[in-house]
């Protein structure tokens, strides 16, 4: 009987795993379709190159003499 409730414990856990990770797995795929640009949904593979379309950086003041 003990080995039967430990198999029953092990097996709980397997399912309850399994269905987090699928919960986890279906989720971020709905939120990425749905907020992605259409770039990124386009795109298939790894990002190969990065362009900066306008730099927003703060100017250095410079020192008064």
């Amino acid at each position: 009987m003990k080995m039967f409730g430990r198999l029953m414990t092990m097996s709980m856990f397997a399912l309850t795993g399994g269905f987090v990770a699928g919960v986890a797995q279906s989720s971020f795929r709905h939120y990425y379709r749905r907020y992605a640009d259409e770039e990124d949904l386009r795109q298939a593979g790894e990002i190969v190159e990065v362009v900066i379309v306008q730099d927003e950086t703060k100017k250095s003041r410079r020192s008064k003499s």
